[in-house]
């Protein structure tokens, strides 16, 4: 079987299963995404019983996304964005009938294959691009207290009380997270589309590339086209600056267009205006926000700096890490952990706890193979200073005094 059979049957698979759970916005654009790809298997076949028994099938699918889309239409509120998502999912489906009847009249053959890529990019946002259940909530964060704050009172409250975020009160559009690396950016982000009920969309750089002239930026209209139908939503820029650096003149024509087209979105989103896009939250996070350019410096607005964790955030970290482990540490113990891991951040932490889990398991020798879980010793202090001699800090000195000068303004 060709890997685009495979892969259609794969796709057609979790459009039925995503029709049986009612959640025909997913089921919509997997049976689009499975119909286009048993097309371009029926243009391999050269046996004409083949071709006709592909395009029957795919004929039956075409059947179960049209019922869907009615569905669908059916459950969702009346609105601009619904109606006109709705048009285009209907002309497509139609688009799609006829390419398939095109496979034996290759002079049709280019019949709706604007609409059949416009579906696959929407496809590729739903697979890849949307989060369905971040599942973080404030109380999973160690630590951050300020952060957590400035994001309550910029993003939660007003959702909560849009009534009282008017005017000069209203909440922003924009929001960059920048701190040194494994300071729990991406947990906040998670955070505030879980305790804001948000639908969550995570992108990186690798996420809007492609080898074609054209296509990212196609792809970026398709992730802001789903965060509105969705909304509200948040759309989480991931290592921001990779994407969305300060412009060169050196730089290439492709990238220079995806930040154009980038930045035209963001206008929507974070300025508000004609076209008004509330709702629609875009967040960046950065370990070198003296990297990004100025334009998306003034876009995202409210800037939060995310430290790393202070005393009483790594002991929370190393008593959350430790739950459900058996370990042998007392109150100074716990102390002694926390001194000696000045300067690290969430992520090297919990490095050094793994660590520290792993010297038990390492005593046994050759008995690991035969002994009892019970038999593991509990974790100690000695186990912890053992670990933190082998796992050092991940962020220098230096950066931490760059992020200082930054957040005073330096440029």
């Amino acid at each position: 079987m060709s890997s685009d059979r495979l892969r259609a049957l794969a796709a057609l698979e979790r459009a039925v299963a995503a029709e049986k759970e009612g959640r025909y916005d997913y089921a919509v654009p997997m049976y689009t995404q499975g119909i286009e790809l048993l097309m371009q298997v029926v243009k391999t076949q050269t046996r004409n019983d083949d071709r006709r028994r592909l395009t029957s099938e795919i004929e039956e699918f075409m059947k179960r996304a049209e019922r869907v889309k009615q569905l669908q239409e059916q459950r969702q509120a009346v609105g601009a964005a619904t109606s006109s998502r709705s048009r285009s999912s209907s002309t497509s489906a139609t688009s799609l009938l006829s390419s398939v009847a095109s496979h034996l009249m290759p002079t049709a053959s280019s019949l709706g294959g604007s609409r059949q890529q416009h579906l696959s990019r929407q496809a590729i946002i739903m697979e890849e691009l949307l989060d369905r259940s971040p599942g973080v909530v404030w109380d999973d964060i160690a630590g951050l207290a300020e952060a957590k704050q400035t994001l309550q009172e910029a993003v939660i409250l007003p959702n909560l009380r849009p009534d009282l975020f008017t005017g000069l009160r209203a909440p922003p559009r924009g929001v960059l997270l920048y701190g040194p690396p494994g300071t729990g950016k991406t947990m906040l982000a998670k955070a505030v589309a879980t305790e804001s009920n948000f639908t969550f969309f995570s992108i990186s750089a690798s996420s809007l590339t492609s080898k074609y002239v054209g296509e990212g930026e196609k792809l970026v209209r398709a992730l802001f086209r789903a965060a509105r139908a969705r909304r509200p939503s948040v759309v989480f820029v991931d290592e921001i600056d990779s994407l969305l650096s300060a412009r060169g003149a050196g730089e290439h024509e492709a990238s220079r267009r995806l930040k154009t087209e980038f930045m035209v979105q963001l206008d929507g989103a974070c300025t508000g205006g004609e076209g008004d896009e509330g709702g629609l939250l875009v967040m960046g996070a950065t370990n070198l926000p003296w990297e990004l350019d100025e334009a998306v410096l003034r876009r995202l607005a409210r800037r939060v700096y995310v430290p790393l964790p202070d005393g009483a955030a790594r002991a929370a970290l190393v008593a959350r890490l430790l739950r459900g482990q058996s370990a042998r540490l007392s109150k100074a113990d716990v102390a002694a952990v926390v001194a000696a891991s000045e300067g690290y951040s969430c992520s090297d932490l919990a490095a050094v706890t793994k660590e520290a889990a792993m010297q038990p398991l390492r005593d046994l020798g050759s008995n690991i193979r035969t002994a009892r879980a019970n038999q593991v010793r509990p974790i100690t202090l000695a186990d912890f200073e053992r670990a933190l001699g082998v796992i050092t800090p991940s962020v220098a000195p230096q950066s931490l005094a760059r992020f200082q000068r930054w957040e005073a303004g330096e440029r």
